[in-house]
């Protein structure tokens, strides 16, 4: 039932993204390629994992703006002789504070959950930090170079085990924002 609010509230935030930005006057909507370097014992699951999300940040006060994020992310299972880790696939909503530190440079927080399309695989909370710069453009647009820790917690899938499972990486994003 939690599940199904999250989801609810999430894409319904990405829906009325667009109306609420044409409010706003620094609004931007970036479209960006994404890359996960998975960390502690999510490595021994994934080298690296690829992906791609859309941003819209809305601005609400002077240096402040709320940040709505969704996305595909796929990591690539390892295999050797012994193993074969299948590809674990998800699809991240997020919403945050963003905080201008200078005109270009910003921090940003941002919690909400990572959906998955594996089967057998449940939804998790994610949550990622992370600092970020902006470099202008012709016409408003800018070019976004984001780096953030990012972690997807939940229940570990293993029957018996009553630990939490926690899926942690560094990601990189490059995006280009279009400013409304």
């Amino acid at each position: 039932m939690f599940d199904t609010k999250i989801k609810i509230l999430l894409i319904a935030s990405l829906f009325l993204s667009p109306l609420l930005s044409k409010a706003q006057a620094n609004a931007g909507i970036g479209v960006g390629a994404e890359i996960g370097l998975p960390s502690g014992n999510f490595s021994n699951l994934s080298g690296i994992g690829l992906g791609a999300s859309v941003k819209a940040d809305l601005p609400v006060a002077e240096n402040f703006a709320i940040s709505l994020n969704a996305g595909f992310m796929n990591f690539f299972g390892r295999r050797n002789q012994l193993f074969s880790v299948q590809d674990l696939t998800y699809i991240p909503a997020k919403a945050g504070l963003k905080y201008q530190l200078s005109e270009s440079f910003y921090a940003e927080g941002q919690l909400g959950a990572a959906l998955p399309l594996n089967k057998d695989q449940k939804t998790l909370f994610a949550w990622s930090p992370g600092l970020g710069n902006q470099f202008k453009l012709s016409g408003g647009n800018k070019l976004d170079l984001g780096i953030r820790y990012e972690a997807w917690t939940g229940k570990n899938n293993t029957i018996g085990l009553n630990s939490s499972d926690t899926k942690g990486f560094v990601g990189i994003r490059f995006a280009y924002v279009l400013g409304l």
